[in-house]
């Protein structure tokens, strides 16, 4: 919690704190940006929490009005019930979430696990929804085994084993740009403080979203160990009855470092816009 208010401080920007009851539990939201703008929901990756996911929208808080939501259960300013990702727990916190905000017909951008709360609520109810922008999304494809066995769970199982410092950099390297300091502690905290939910998300079924016709846009990236960026795009553009269009980050992992940061800041900006 220190490091998330840091990481927020940080930011120099004027915002809102928001909590919102609902039925599984109080969830912290934070606002910023253009009042005037189209407002923007964040759904962020997990455990990176609302601080993080706003750094990377920053230059964009002049155009939108941005609601950066804090996934209860995880390391976040939320209650810390966490939800059965199996069932329509997520998709109901979300939906309840956005009525809490008065949010209708908003754009939404989903991260990582983020992504995978947005196509449950995409599942539930599409009303609150105006376009979608999924970014490295789980729930499309899976990574393949041998590369994620040997990047991954080695060097975890290592890790636990030893508890050396250069295990664990191993091991969060193959996802993460551990070169940024505040990364690399945030994860380091998260695995070492916390009990972590390893389920993975199911996979997307075309016929779950085949009548959502709202845009859809995807940011993947070609170094993903969990999600291969290329095989991400190719089936979104199966999945998503109005898909749009696609950016492939050239060489980043799953976390993509601050160097993309502009990048994908303008595709979001120009899709949004």
């Amino acid at each position: 919690m220190e490091l998330y208010d840091q990481k927020l401080q940080s930011l120099q920007i004027d915002y809102q704190e928001i909590d919102i009851k609902t039925s599984f539990g109080r969830t912290r939201v934070i606002k910023t940006g253009n009042t005037s703008g189209k407002k923007v929901v964040l759904f962020h990756g997990i455990n990176a929490g609302a601080p993080t996911t706003l750094e990377v929208v920053k230059p964009l808080l002049d155009t939108f009005q941005f609601y950066a939501i804090d996934t209860i259960g995880q390391t976040t300013k939320s209650a810390p019930n966490r939800l059965n990702s199996k069932n329509q727990d997520y998709a109901i916190w979300a939906s309840e979430v956005l009525e809490g905000l008065n949010i209708e017909n908003a754009h939404c951008i989903g991260i990582s696990y983020g992504a995978y709360i947005l196509q449950k609520l995409i599942q539930l109810d599409q009303s609150k929804i105006n376009s979608c922008v999924f970014v490295v999304p789980s729930g499309i494809v899976s990574g393949d085994p041998w590369i994620s066995t040997k990047k991954l769970t080695l060097p975890l199982i290592k890790w636990k084993l030893t508890k050396k410092e250069d295990d664990l950099k191993q091991f969060l390297s193959g996802f993460a740009p551990i070169e940024d300091a505040f990364t690399y502690e945030l994860l380091h905290q998260i695995m070492v403080g916390t009990h972590l939910d390893i389920s993975i998300p199911k996979l997307l079924k075309a016929k779950n979203v085949k009548d959502f016709k709202k845009p859809v846009f995807v940011i993947a990236a070609s170094d993903d160990v969990y999600f291969p960026g290329e095989k991400v795009i190719q089936r979104s553009k199966v999945l998503f009855p109005n898909f749009q269009d696609a950016l492939l980050l050239k060489n980043s992992k799953h976390m993509p470092s601050k160097e993309f940061h502009s990048t994908i800041q303008n595709k979001i900006e120009e899709w949004l816009g």
